[in-house]
């Protein structure tokens, strides 16, 4: 299979998802692509691949603006306010990171993502459509 088949293959696959997918799979889904950004600029750092560093924290930067930009910052709460700095930090040590090529800080960043993520794995489905309600500009 082609390169361009099978990125096609995969762009389709994830359009699937996202159809038939609840907000907080989405939030799920938009945490493992982050997260998954963020090993890859880290494997690429171990490498000293500067530019494919750079490119993967990008990615990993542009799910998490995305994700901070969906916060309803009015209504959310202290919640929306947490997952806004958080967010904000991460952003920060990973730019600081992936410029110094940190493959551990990296390591460190795809950790703490990864502990919010399970935090979303285990929120009761009612729950988290409630909280998707108040937290979230994005509403079904």
């Amino acid at each position: 299979m082609s390169a361009y088949a099978l990125k096609a293959y995969r762009s389709t696959q994830l359009d699937a998802r996202f159809e038939t997918s609840d907000k907080r799979d989405l939030v799920v889904m938009m945490y493992d692509g982050a997260i998954d950004a963020i090993r890859q600029a880290g494997q690429h750092a171990s490498r000293q691949e500067a530019r494919s560093v750079s490119a993967s924290v990008s990615r990993a930067l542009t799910i998490l603006a995305g994700l901070r930009e969906t916060l309803d910052m009015d209504n959310g709460g202290s919640v929306a306010t947490h997952l806004h700095d958080f967010y904000q930090y991460l952003m920060r040590r990973m730019v600081r990171a992936g410029a110094r090529a940190a493959v551990e800080e990296l390591a460190d960043c795809a950790d703490l993502l990864s502990q919010v993520r399970e935090a979303w794995m285990v929120i009761n489905p009612n729950t988290a459509a409630e909280a998707s309600r108040r937290m979230f500009l994005i509403h079904s």
